[in-house]
C-alpha cells in the first residue's frame, strides 16, 4: 500500500468514524466533498495552478470539514498564499500619461477589466499580456512569473492605431531591456596583459640565465650563434612588454569609455607593437 493509498484509508475512516460521532457537523457527503477537494488542490499546487488550488484549499479548510482535512488543508492553504505571484499593471499613452480604461487577459483569459493600481494575482509561469484600450493599437507582453514574486511592476506604452510601429496588425511584444553587455573588450585586452606579461617573465629569465651562462664560460669569446640566441630572447622579452603595456592601457581607456558613455556602440581597438633594436614600441588605437 503506498503513502496515497494509506492515507486516503486513513482519511476516508477518519470521515466514517466523523460521520458516525458528529452528524450536525460532517455528514458522509461533506465529508466526500472535503476530501476531494483536498486531493484536487494538491494537484492543482503541483501543476502550478495555485490560484485554483487555493479555492480547493479554503473549502477542505472549512469548518464542515472533519478536523484532520481541516488541519492539512489550513497548511497547504498557507503555503500556497505565500506562493501566489501578484502583479501591479500600469499603460500610459503617447505623452507619458497614466491610463485607467485599459483591458488586460493573461494567455487570452480576462485578468483585469480596468487599471485601478491594485496588484492582481496570476500563477507563475511563462505568460503573455496583452493591453487594449480603445483606439490604440495593443501592446502583447511575454514574461516568465516566478513563484512567490509580489507586487512586480509591469507598465506599457500605448500608441494611436496605424502610428509607426502601433499597427493593430503587428502585434508588438515589449520585452525587458537586455542587461548591459559583457565588457568585452576591456576583458580581451587584459587578458592578453596578461599573457604577455608572462612571455616578457619567461623570455626575461631565460636570457638572464643564457648570459650568466655564457660570462662563466666563454666571455669575451663566445659563439656569436649563442651571443645572437640571447639577443633574441631579450627582443623577444621586450616586445611582449611593449605589448603587455598597450594591452593594459587599452583596456583601461575602454573601460573609462564605457562608463562615460555606456549607450555607446562598443569600440573596436587594435594593439600595434614595432620592434627596435634592443626594445620595442607599442601603439593601441581605438575605432568608435
Amino acid at each position: 500500500m503506498n503513502q496515497r493509498t494509506r492515507r486516503r484509508f486513513l482519511v476516508a475512516a477518519a470521515l466514517s468514524a466523523a460521520a458516525c460521532l458528529q452528524p450536525t457537523r460532517a455528514r458522509a457527503g461533506d465529508a466526500e466533498a472535503c476530501f476531494t477537494a483536498s486531493e484536487e488542490g494538491q494537484r492543482l499546487r503541483d501543476e502550478g495552478r495555485l490560484r485554483e488550488a487555493r479555492a480547493r484549499f479554503i473549502t477542505c479548510g472549512g469548518a464542515a470539514c472533519p478536523d484532520l482535512v481541516q488541519s492539512d488543508c489550513a497548511g497547504w492553504l498557507s503555503d500556497v498564499e505565500a506562493r501566489v505571484p501578484t502583479l501591479i499593471l500600469s499603460a500610459q499613452d503617447e505623452q507619458g500619461h497614466d491610463v485607467a480604461e485599459v483591458r488586460v487577459t493573461i494567455d487570452g483569459a480576462p485578468l483585469a477589466a480596468r487599471l485601478d493600481g491594485k496588484a492582481v494575482e496570476v500563477d507563475p509561469g511563462e505568460r503573455v499580456l496583452r493591453f487594449e484600450r480603445a483606439g490604440n493599437a495593443h501592446v502583447a507582453l511575454r514574461l516568465v512569473v516566478r513563484e512567490g514574486e509580489k507586487l512586480r511592476r509591469v507598465s506599457v506604452r500605448l500608441v494611436r492605431a496605424g502610428a509607426p510601429g502601433g499597427a493593430a496588425a503587428a502585434p508588438r511584444e515589449d520585452r525587458a531591456a537586455p542587461p548591459a553587455g559583457v565588457p568585452l573588450l576591456p576583458i580581451t585586452l587584459g587578458g592578453v596583459a596578461a599573457v604577455a606579461g608572462g612571455a616578457y617573465a619567461a623570455f626575461g629569465l631565460s636570457a638572464r640565465a643564457d648570459a650568466d651562462r655564457l660570462r662563466a664560460t666563454c666571455a669575451p669569446r663566445c659563439d656569436e650563434a649563442d651571443v645572437d640566441a640571447v639577443r633574441t630572447k631579450i627582443l623577444a622579452a621586450n616586445v611582449a612588454f611593449g605589448v603587455g603595456v598597450a594591452a593594459l592601457g587599452g583596456a583601461a581607456a575602454a573601460l573609462l569609455l564605457r562608463r562615460a558613455e555606456p549607450a555607446a556602440p562598443a569600440a573596436a581597438a587594435a594593439v600595434h607593437v614595432v620592434p627596435l633594436p634592443g626594445g620595442a614600441a607599442a601603439a593601441v588605437g581605438a575605432r568608435f
